[in-house]
């Protein structure tokens, strides 16, 4: 049966040129850079040409040719070891009931960088900072990174700002080179708290008006909702919105402006008796964000009740719900993003949701214990593949690089990625951009997420949360893999480790770039993956 099936498969391949994206000329889907087939990709968009394992461009404008749809057998053949989990993929559907996929472009691979660490990009990038910047390919970089973008005085600004320090133009300029040199967006964090209108629209002067670096995306405010008693409440951010778009789009009226930046999403609706921003400024302010903006940290190292599910712990991380504070669970991204898009379609229409700041913990650990492990390595691969199933604007995680106290960085002060790092970049070099559904029958085991390649390939993460092996059975409608090209393991010692190898290989700086080989796999294990325990593999069918 194996062997008769196998011989089907190819003689397919022989006869049709399988390929999982029937895309005829003319196509409309957009691409990873949001062009059409055919068209030039715009120079603001972020999207370097990708070169994947199949060694395919991401963006590449050639359409692929026609096939025959093949359906993956849902169960092994008889007399061979039984699954212990399936993973369903409909090729010809997107996730959660929508009828097509969900397209994401290179600002899911968003990131925040450091502002209070110039040496790393001024006046030059330093080579090896760089060199792993680049391989995630990051569609847009957010600086001034977090609350320090309340907290600065730009130079030209004129009076009635304060702040703990000043913003340069020297400072401005080298963090615009950094942006253009890994060809990403910038998105600049406005003062909003502590500036004025007229110092924010100086600033889009310089850049837009006297440098002519064509900035698109400005940041209005951070976390207004934080309890540090600058901004009182929805209302006084509203005007704030209004004040500040007014002076910044009179300068320039082809910026975008990203906002509110709440701290949690548990302020999106307000939940669990919390209040509801995300409301009262949408329905004043709406029109004029093209980012409807939110930060999600699922666990707190500050929290104090013992019981709570945001305390740090393995086990906290992975759970599906936590009916005290919704926003721990990974389940959470089923309530939010949902409520999101209603918001949005409501209010901003034109709008697209952005998280602008991810990782597991922003409390006064830091991350410490958690974020510089496997286990974080193996919840944001899932984490990334639940928001994307969404279609968000961006995902920027926090941060890239910065002190050694602050263990959510995914480069060490040394320049050595983390385990974190090699989840999304396994993403970010080798995934699809339209994320199609995708169903697991043991999620709280092994989490699955799907998403087609312009290169005709599909591409399905796989990620173990327990730390026992176990073999995926997958089954695929609507697509028709031929082979399975290859394969990227992420693995590490436990959950509780800080190294990680892929392939069992280091991912040294010239593998991160684009050296690492995938795994060959035997013909035997199209559809059969066996998972070791605490893992996420990338498996590529073409």
């Amino acid at each position: 049966m194996r062997a008769a099936f196998r011989t089907t498969l190819a003689a397919i391949a022989t006869i049709v040129g399988c390929s999982t994206t029937p895309t005829p000329a003319g196509d409309p889907t957009p691409r990873v850079d949001g062009t059409s087939p055919g068209q030039t990709p715009r120079p603001e968009s972020g999207a370097p040409l990708v070169v994947d394992g199949g060694g395919a461009a991401e963006n590449d404008a050639s359409p692929s040719p026609p096939c025959a749809l093949v359906t993956a057998p849902a169960a092994p053949p008889p007399g061979g070891p039984a699954a212990d989990v399936t993973v369903s993929i409909d090729g010809a559907t997107g996730p959660h009931g929508s009828a097509s996929p969900a397209v994401v472009d290179r600002k899911l691979y968003g990131m925040n960088v450091a502002d209070w660490m110039p040496q790393d990009y001024t006046p030059l990038p330093q080579p090896t900072f760089l060199a792993y910047l680049t391989a995630l390919e990051p569609g847009v970089l957010r600086w001034p990174a977090g609350h320090r973008s309340q907290e600065y005085v730009w130079a030209r600004g004129g009076p009635g700002q304060s702040g703990d320090w000043t913003l340069t133009p020297a400072l401005v300029d080298a963090f615009i080179a950094l942006a253009k040199t890994v060809k990403a967006d910038p998105l600049i964090g406005v003062n909003v708290k502590r500036g004025t209108p007229a110092a924010a629209a100086d600033l889009v002067r310089y850049l837009n008006v006297e440098k002519g670096y064509a900035v698109k995306y400005f940041q209005l405010g951070n976390e207004p909702d934080l309890t540090d008693g600058v901004t009182s409440g929805p209302g006084e951010y509203a005007d704030d919105v209004i004040a500040f778009t007014d002076a910044m789009s009179a300068v320039d009226p082809s910026v975008e402006f990203v906002g509110p930046e709440l701290l949690t999403g548990a302020h999106v609706g307000g939940i669990n008796g919390t209040v509801d921003w995300m409301t009262p400024i949408l329905e004043r302010v709406g029109a004029r964000l093209t980012g409807l903006s939110w930060h999600y940290y699922p666990l707190d190292s500050g929290q104090q009740n013992p019981s709570s599910s945001a305390i740090i712990s393995f086990e906290h991380m992975f759970q599906e719900s936590a009916q005290d504070w919704p926003p721990a669970a990974l389940g959470f991204a089923g309530t939010v993003m949902p409520k999101l898009d209603a918001m949005r379609a409501a209010h901003a229409p034109g709008a697209k949701v952005w998280i602008t700041e991810i990782a597991e913990d922003p409390g006064p650990l830091a991350g410490r214990g958690i974020s510089e492990t496997i286990a974080a390595a193996l919840w944001t691969a899932d984490v990334y593949g639940r928001y994307a199933e969404y279609g968000p604007g961006a995902v920027v995680r926090w941060i890239y690089k910065t002190v050694s106290s602050h263990m959510y960085g995914l480069m060490t002060p040394a320049n050595e990625p983390r385990p974190t790092y090699g989840a999304i970049w396994l993403y970010a070099r080798h995934f699809g951009n339209r994320f199609v559904k995708t169903e697991t029958t043991a999620l709280t085991d092994v989490a699955a997420h799907a998403a087609l390649r312009h290169d005709g390939a599909l591409t399905v993460m796989l990620v173990n949360k327990t730390t026992s092996p176990k073999r995926v059975r997958v089954a695929a409608k609507g697509v028709c893999p031929v082979t399975r090209a290859g394969d990227y393991t992420l693995t590490g010692p436990g959950l509780g480790g800080t190294t990680f190898t892929i392939n069992g290989e280091t991912l040294t700086e010239s593998a991160a770039t684009g050296a690492l080989a995938p795994r060959v796999v035997p013909a035997a294990e199209l559809w059969d993956v066996d998972l070791p325990p605490t893992s996420a593999r990338l498996v590529v069918y073409q």
